[in-house]
């Protein structure tokens, strides 16, 4: 089974250098065309399924990419930031976890882990899947299949990476 992890297209906020979270905001011009790439490098795999997070920057990628069915999956949905969601990023938020009120990784771990560990059991039979997701659930698919924990690279706005099982 191959599964690909492809990143929302840009949003204003990304340009901005907020925080997203769970804002529900489009994608802007350049987050088109960054789906549009996607799609174009896509277009000859057939994906069995399409699971997408539900917030608009993400639907609206997967919607470019695919004519399919998209199975929309709230454990897809980007991390939490709390308090800090459309605020101008800060350094050391981690430390900072219960004062802004910011989902815990672990927490995130689990609900992402929880996703790949369902669709790795019931859809062991497919042959690709796409997901359409976020900067932080990124991290997390590629933490479950490399098995890292440590800092790993996110991908970009727009960029995909593919896992086979």
């Amino acid at each position: 089974m191959n599964i690909y992890v492809l990143r929302h297209g840009l949003t204003d906020y990304n340009l901005q250098g907020k925080f997203q979270g769970q804002v529900d905001i489009a994608i802007n011009a350049k987050g088109v065309e960054q789906a549009q790439k996607a799609a174009q490098e896509l277009k000859n795999i057939k994906f069995d399924f399409i699971f997408s997070s539900p917030l608009k920057r993400a639907l609206q990628t997967a919607k470019i990419v695919t004519n399919s069915e998209i199975i929309v999956d709230n454990r897809l949905t980007e991390r939490s930031f709390g308090k800090l969601e459309g605020k101008y990023s800060i350094e050391n938020y981690e430390s900072r976890v219960e004062e802004f009120q910011i989902e815990t990784l672990e927490n995130l771990q689990h609900r992402v882990y929880d996703f790949l560990n369902e669709l790795t059991s019931k859809y062991k039979n497919c042959s690709n899947i796409l997901i359409v997701t976020h900067a932080c659930i990124a991290l997390m698919v590629e933490q479950y299949f490399s098995n890292n924990r440590g800092e790993s690279e996110t991908l970009k706005n727009g960029e995909y990476k593919k896992y086979t099982i």
